[in-house]
C-alpha cells in the first residue's frame, strides 16, 4: 500500500521556474540555481589571488621580510630612535645611585613593599623565594656583581642584557625608593636557605659579606 501512495511533489512558484536546474533530481529533490552576487564572487577571487601573491612574495621568492627579519628591523629602528631616551633614563637613575649612599631598610613595611616589587620584577628569573632559576640564587653568600645595596639597585636598573637580564627585569620601572625597598628585601633573604637552590657558578661568583659591606647589624625578616 505504501507503494501506491503518491510522493508529494515539490512546489515551485511561478517566478522560480526560470531558476530551476533541469535534469537535476535526487530522490525527488530539485534544486534552484541561486548564484552568489558578483561583488561577493569578485571579492572571493581577489582573496585567492592575494593569497597566492603573498605566498610567492614572502615565502617562495623571499622578496619581503619574514617575521624574524621584521623583528630585527624594528629593534634596529628602536635602537636608533629611542636610544637617547633610554640612555637619559638610565643616566638619571645611575646618577642618583652614584650621588647617594643608600642604607638597607629593615622595617617590616619597607620589606613588605620590597617583596611586592620583587615579585613584579625579579621572581620570574630568580624564583619566588630568590632561590635562583634562570638567574642566580640571591640567598647565599656568593654574588656575581657585588652585594652592596647601591650596586644591587644599579644592577636592577641597568640589568645585564648580554646575559639575558633586561633593565628592571623587563618589568615596571621602579623609582629610587622602590629600588631601595626591593634591594633591602633581597638582602633580607640572605641565609634563608630556600628549597632547591640553584648551584653556585664558582668560576664567576665571589663571596660577599652582606652585613660588613652594607654596615648594618639586623634585618627584620618577619615580612
Amino acid at each position: 500500500m505504501a507503494e501506491d501512495k503518491k510522493k508529494p511533489k515539490n512546489i515551485i512558484f511561478e517566478d522560480e521556474k526560470d531558476k530551476l536546474i533541469q535534469d537535476h533530481d535526487y530522490d525527488g529533490i530539485q534544486e534552484l540555481n541561486n548564484p552568489l552576487p558578483r561583488w561577493w564572487l569578485y571579492g572571493f577571487y581577489f582573496c585567492i589571488a592575494f593569497a597566492v601573491g603573498y605566498m610567492l612574495y614572502y615565502h617562495v621568492f623571499g622578496w619581503g621580510p619574514n617575521a624574524q627579519q621584521e623583528y630585527q628591523q624594528e629593534m634596529a629602528y628602536a635602537e636608533t630612535h629611542y636610544k637617547d631616551v633610554r640612555d637619559k633614563t638610565s643616566d638619571e637613575n645611575n646618577n642618583g645611585l652614584d650621588q647617594k649612599e643608600y642604607e638597607v631598610l629593615t622595617d617590616a613595611a619597607s620589606l613588605k613593599d620590597g617583596d611586592k616589587h620583587f615579585h613584579a620584577v625579579c621572581f620570574a628569573c630568580h624564583g619566588a623565594q630568590a632561590q635562583g632559576m634562570v638567574g642566580p640564587n640571591l640567598t647565599d653568600e656568593y654574588w656575581l656583581h657585588g652585594c652592596k645595596i647601591n650596586q644591587i639597585m644599579k644592577n636592577i636598573t641597568t640589568g645585564f642584557p648580554d646575559k639575558g637580564m633586561p633593565p628592571f627585569g623587563g618589568g615596571p620601572t621602579l623609582d629610587q625608593k622602590q629600588l631601595q625597598e626591593v634591594a633591602s628585601y633581597i638582602i633580607s633573604l640572605q641565609g634563608s636557605n630556600p628549597p632547591n637552590p640553584k648551584p653556585v657558578d664558582m668560576s664567576r661568583a665571589k663571596k660577599c659579606d652582606v652585613k660588613a659591606v652594607n654596615e648594618f647589624e639586623h634585618v627584620d625578616t618577619e615580612h
